[in-house]
């Protein structure tokens, strides 16, 4: 079976899609809501998510060659896999739009004083398009040229931002109690579980020495620098992080020796939005694949094409603004992530299980094992 990508360009994916766009709005709409508690959640929350991620990778590597598509069918059946890559589908479509209406958003309030949104979303839908088309193999190429990028403009931020903040303002933790937390981490749901993209990548890995170590490391690093961002921004902004709208580029506007050096934080910001881009492609690689295996459409231009369909009919909807689309993901879709985060657990538990039907045998001994095996070939030709 030929792979789409190495272990190195699955493990760079991963570390992009985990932070792209959780550095834009999502910090002034959690911490608003939910204050310093909220980060405390969500540092429990990642330790949750990252475990589940560890045993996904693994169970990936236990099944080089099947996708998990081919997990589902043999655990719940094909029916029963068709509904859940419905869902799949669903869920990576509304996070395109978030991705573009947050990304146009962001271009206008930062960059641009006036921007057709035609004239933005043209060139992006070709670039999903083209991108979707030609496979993971080229996502993962380009994603191994630019990540550098991305991770020098993240750290930088990071640097620039860090003399401003005043830690103190991390405590009390939970002197209102976790219910408002948990409310804000729930309401915010869509900007997490971005993990879940790799499940698209079962049986397409040519997994390298080291690499459960290696995706294990960098995967800890991300959740971290996550969870850094947000108590800096806490930190800069205390009272104010509802005025405070895009978190990557307003922590650094405030630092007084970055403007006399020529608003280096544009440069930062500007690198930043190369994960947005790479992050929106694999959305769409996910919601064509999860169409594809629903409908069992072979022709992937077609697939790619319906998935583009359905989400201009959205972003017409949503009149391309970022307002109306906070009021439907904020609101009882949000608990899709939650059911999807379910189903991934669930696949785990039911992989297992099948693996332990698989290898039980009514002798015991490896004569037993073979004689068990004869046996089961015979009925299957008979």
């Amino acid at each position: 079976m030929v792979k789409d990508i190495t272990g190195r360009q699955a493990i760079i994916l991963i570390a992009i899609v985990m932070c792209a766009t959780k550095f834009f709005i999502l910090p002034s709409n959690l911490l608003s809501m939910g204050k310093q508690d909220v980060i405390y959640f969500i540092m429990f929350f990642f330790v949750v998510e990252f475990l589940l991620f560890l045993v996904l990778v693994r169970i990936s590597m236990l099944n080089p060659n099947k996708t998990f598509y081919d997990i589902i069918k043999q655990s719940v059946g094909t029916w029963f896999a068709k509904i859940i890559y419905v869902l799949f589908f669903v869920f990576f479509i509304i996070k395109m739009c978030i991705n573009i209406v947050e990304t146009y958003s962001f271009f206008l309030g930062t960059l641009y004083d006036e921007m057709s949104a035609i004239l933005y979303l043209l060139p992006v839908l070709f670039l999903v398009f083209y991108m979707t088309y030609i496979g993971l193999r080229s996502i993962g190429r380009s994603a191994e040229i630019l990540w550098i990028f991305v991770f020098f403009g993240l750290i930088m931020t990071l640097i620039v931002a860090t003399p401003n903040a005043d830690f103190g303002y991390m405590l009390p933790i939970f002197a209102d109690g976790p219910a408002r937390a948990l409310d804000a981490f729930a309401t915010n749901a869509f900007w997490f579980g971005d993990y879940l993209v790799y499940l698209f990548f079962f049986g397409k890995i040519k997994f390298q020495k080291g690499y459960f170590a290696k995706m294990a490391v960098v995967a800890g690093v991300v959740l971290a620098l996550i969870v850094y961002f947000f108590m800096l921004f806490h930190c800069i902004f205390p009272y104010i992080s509802s005025m405070v709208h895009y978190g990557v580029s307003d922590i650094t506007h405030i630092t007084e020796h970055i403007t006399n050096i020529g608003q280096l934080d544009w440069l930062n910001v500007t690198m930043w939005t190369f994960s947005t881009l790479i992050q929106t492609v694999i959305f769409a690689y996910c919601a064509e694949e999860s169409l594809s295996s629903v409908f069992n459409i072979r022709s992937k231009s077609i697939s790619c094409l319906i998935s583009l369909v359905v989400l201009v009919a959205l972003l017409i909807v949503f009149d391309f603004r970022l307002i109306k689309l906070l009021q439907f993901v904020q609101g009882p879709i949000s608990y899709l992530v939650l059911v999807l985060l379910v189903i991934a657990f669930n696949a785990v538990v039911f992989h297992f299980v099948l693996r332990h039907k698989q290898s039980k045998t009514p002798y015991k001994g490896m004569q037993g094992k073979k004689f068990y095996k004869g046996m089961r070939y015979e009925k299957q030709n008979n």
